[in-house]
């Protein structure tokens, strides 16, 4: 059998086509890890079982002496990926068939850093899998084969590491490397059209300081907004090119590593009718299986937090359908018991039940809930997520949860979950191919053929420019003083330097007639970019070292004379922006959003009449149920310190009786954080914890010591009235319900401070005191009614009449009567009432959360609804 030896997948199919070309059949071509596979196929061998990244993690955490103890403990994912580069460093470097040896004497900390690196490699047993095979070959190398394996390098190949080297070494030996040197003889390395021409002095003189200034005929470099805009510009360039007579496959981009030039150049050829060729498949898959892990585990390690279980429920692996899954994520979130509303599969019934509730704190309940879960899971066409996968990341989370045995539990939990990294998964499938296509190669990838036009965008810096080999704890320069001292091969970083330079030019070298440099001066986020490193060393071959002024080079994509540059002057149509007016809707559809089935009117609330004051359009989206879904980190925000605050007041008013202490407040505060907010409990909230802890026990010491003062008692909490207004029924939940003897005392809590809800009592636009007076006087005739707000912020009791304050709570009372303190209030909620009569929804101006901050009135309702905000009207009318 016949090897063809090549570097990369574009030479590889370079090289069958010329095969092909000349009918030469029988001859494999590949890369040196296809080469050793066929070794490995010739001689039987197996492939080793050892999971060479397990084993890797497993003996670091082993090695409680090494360098790396206290850091693993840390951030175990990162170091054992820089351990994984130090120990590749190595290998690429160490001949087979040689076991590295210990420095005996280390003088310092990098040979002390080698010395537990070679004890790990030791440990682990065995190379990484390609390299293992080359080693087993080595040993078994004069055991028979199944047939001679002759190999080819028809294109010289010099980047091979020495234990590769090593292995064609012993081919050769063997007299099976190349025995007939001229078979191939027609697989030719590429030579440009002229040697003389402007863009081969260039490849050639560039890093080559000594030589004179040259010509830039030919040679441009561009700037563009950004990488958009630099994909537009070749794809601009590119149609010029086509259209004066260039064929495809003449033209050649070079892209970065890890960018998302590829996609966009996929999408703006597709548009312009342009063929791309040699680019990696697009389809990449999110990772539901490692996801599902990750947020089960999470759920476990941290049950105050819904969001992982709400993940899970969404998540496509599930036994129902996304509106289902949505629809339960939806509950978990409102802290509302999940029921699908429709009955679900055998599997989606079991897997609900699992759900519902969590398993015992021990790995054994974990893997069995866990076990179970996946068991259930519906079969999924997603490619790449089969069941024996799932099967696998069970298995090894098992694995994790064993090695992690000497923890304690909750430990090991947060462990094993940051060994589940969830991410997205790239398609294995080969590069696409295409004749008379665009060729795009990614930077470093040689280009195996000439071309007329060369394209090299993302010309960045930190791109094209030379980077030396990442190493892990003992970085570059370190390795070469290693070297000597342990005997590998690894070249020095200027050798290193050198090779890649080559390269370069090389790549360079493969074009005949244009090179076009193309950069973008901003990120996406504006922020300012540079050109690459590179630019530099370009310049010294245009401009003396006295006048080196290398962004000289560079030109405005818009201001270049670059000859394939095509620019088209056109206007664009002015476009009338739509006109907002307000809503007139059908009386059938109105009356349906206000009316029950039995033909009643829906009653309002005082916070539902607020928002039809502040927002018509607000309040019927309320009514209709449209509300946005955002799912949100739980996070003491006011409101939920307000719920927590509310809460503890209500749960004082059964333990009023008590004696008063610092003991009881704890008591009643912890119960409100695990009802309202047990997230709070949780280390990383300690301080806010302590800091809404001290300010409840502030307002609510302050409000005991009133009570007791004044002799009022708390008669209600939570109590619920109901009645009507304006000929609309209402109805609403008193916090708290306050009596001394025949008086009555309304009070609702504020987390605030009393100046913006004076202003806006002073601005007559106050209306929950109002209603609640009112609908306890009609539940109880002839009762004296008075009302009023606790703020907790500043400890002050605002009441529409005269009180006594304390030493430690002030009592604020409005100038204003008490029904001028509503009288605004009353006068737009009748006005709303009667345009929803009538079917109108008036819309919303920009302007209108100034007004309402002037009446004392912070109107959520035209921020907290996207829809509201979209159709708000430009205007700086008056608010109605």
């Amino acid at each position: 059998m016949d090897f063809i030896l090549v570097t990369d997948a574009l030479t590889a199919s370079e090289v069958r086509y010329a095969l092909a070309q000349h009918n030469t059949m029988g001859a494999r071509v590949g890369s040196f890890s296809v080469l050793l596979e066929a070794l490995a196929e010739l001689w039987l061998i197996e492939p080793s079982e050892l999971d060479w990244d397990v084993a890797l993690q497993e003996q670091a955490l082993a090695m409680q002496s090494a360098f790396w103890a206290q850091s693993i403990q840390v951030d175990e994912p990162a170091t054992v990926a820089e351990l994984k580069a130090s120990l590749r460093f190595l290998l690429n470097y160490l001949p087979l068939g040689i076991q590295s040896a210990k420095i005996l004497e280390p003088a310092n900390r990098h040979e002390r850093y080698y010395n537990d690196l070679v004890c790990l490699l030791k440990n682990i047993g065995e190379r990484p899998a390609q390299d293992e095979l080359a080693e087993q070959w080595v040993i078994e190398h004069e055991g028979l084969c199944i047939e001679p394996l002759y190999v080819y390098q028809p294109l010289n190949i010099e980047c091979l590491y020495p234990w590769q080297q090593q292995v064609l070494d012993i081919l050769a030996e063997k007299g099976w490397l190349a025995p007939e040197p001229e078979k191939y003889s027609f697989i030719q390395q590429p030579t440009p059209a002229s040697e003389s021409a402007p863009v081969q002095q260039f490849a050639q003189t560039l890093f080559c300081p000594a030589v004179d200034i040259i010509s830039r005929d030919n040679l441009y470099w561009l700037t563009c907004r950004d990488q958009v805009q630099e994909v537009e510009a070749v794809t601009s360039l590119i149609q010029s090119t086509l259209e004066n007579g260039t064929a495809p496959e003449c033209i050649a981009i070079t892209v970065p590593r890890g960018g998302a030039y590829e996609a966009w150049l996929v999408k703006h050829f597709e548009h312009a009718g342009i063929i791309a060729s040699n680019l990696r498949s697009d389809s990449v898959v999110f990772d539901w299986q490692a996801a599902l892990i990750h947020d089960l585990l999470t759920r476990v390690a941290q049950p105050d937090i819904p969001m992982a279980m709400m993940s899970v429920l969404i998540n496509p692996l599930m036994p129902w359908s996304a509106s289902i899954g949505h629809k339960l994520a939806e509950q978990l979130g409102e802290g509302r018991q999940l029921d699908p509303g429709v009955e679900l599969s055998a599997e989606g019934q079991t897997m609900l039940g699992l759900l519902r509730g969590l398993p015992e704190q021990t790995p054994a309940a974990i893997m069995t809930w866990l076990s179970a879960a996946a068991e259930q899971c519906g079969a999924t066409r997603i490619k790449g997520l089969g069941k024996q996968r799932l099967k696998k990341l069970v298995e090894n989370t098992h694995r994790l949860l064993a090695l992690y045995e000497n923890l304690s539990f909750e430990e090991q939990l947060k462990r094993v979950v940051r060994q589940t990294p969830v991410a997205t998964l790239e398609s294995q499938d080969d590069r696409a191919r295409y004749l008379h296509g665009i060729n795009i190669i990614q930077e470093g990838e040689p280009l195996p053929f000439q071309v007329d036009e060369l394209f090299v965008i993302g010309f960045n810096q930190g791109h094209y420019s030379y980077q030396p080999e990442h190493t892990g704890p003992i970085h570059r320069d370190a390795w070469d003083q290693l070297a000597s001292e342990v005997g590998l091969a690894i070249p020095v970083a200027e050798a290193s330097l050198q090779q890649w330079q080559k390269e370069f030019t090389e790549l360079l070298g493969r074009v005949d007639s244009r090179i076009t440099f193309i950069r973008a001066i901003n990120d996406y986020q504006g922020k300012n970019l540079e050109p690459s490193e590179t630019l530099l060393d370009m310049a010294l071959c245009f401009q003396p070292l006295a006048e080196l002024d290398p962004e000289q080079l560079e030109r405005p994509v818009m201001q270049s004379s670059h000859p394939l540059l095509r620019t088209i002057s056109s206007k664009l149509d002015e476009q009338d922006i739509p006109k907002l007016e307000d809503l007139q809707l059908d009386q059938a559809l109105l009356h349906a959003v206000r009316h029950q089935q039995d033909g009643t009117i829906k009653p309002e609330s005082p916070s539902s009449l607020e928002k039809l004051m502040q927002s018509p359009l607000a309040w019927l989206l309320y009514r209709l149920g449209i509300k946005p879904r955002v799912w949100e980190p739980q996070t003491p925000k006011i409101s939920v310190q307000g719920t927590v605050a509310h809460k503890v007041f209500e749960l004082f008013s059964a333990k009023q009786g008590e004696p008063w202490n610092e003991a009881l407040f704890d008591e009643l505060f912890s119960e409100s954080i695990e009802q309202e907010a047990s997230f709070l409990d949780s280390p990383h909230w300690r301080l806010k914890r302590t800091q809404l802890r001290n300010k409840v026990y502030n307002a609510l010491d302050s409000f005991c010591g009133w009570c007791e003062q004044e002799k009022w008692g708390i008669s209600d909490t939570e109590l619920e009235l109901q009645g009507e207004l304006w000929g609309t029924p209402l109805r609403g939940f008193v916090d708290a319900v306050l009596t001394k003897g025949s008086q009555t005392l309304i009070v609702d809590y504020k987390t605030s401070k009393h100046k913006q809800r004076l202003k806006q009592l002073e601005a007559g636009y106050d209306l929950q005191t109002l209603i609640y007076r009112e609908l306890y006087q009609q539940k109880n005739a002839g009762s004296q009614v008075m009302s009023g707000y606790y703020t907790l912020n500043d400890t002050t009791l605002l009441a529409d009449r005269p009180l006594s304050a304390s030493d430690r709570l002030s009592v604020v009372q409005p100038s204003l009567s008490l029904d001028e303190q509503s009288a605004n209030a009353v006068e737009l909620v009748e006005q709303r009432l009667s345009e929803l009569e009538s079917g109108t929804i008036k819309l919303n101006q920009t302007s209108d959360d100034k007004t309402w901050d002037k009446r004392g009135i912070k109107a959520y309702a035209l921020t907290d609804d996207p829809v509201v905000t979209r159709f708000t009207r430009d205007g700086e009318e008056e608010a109605v």
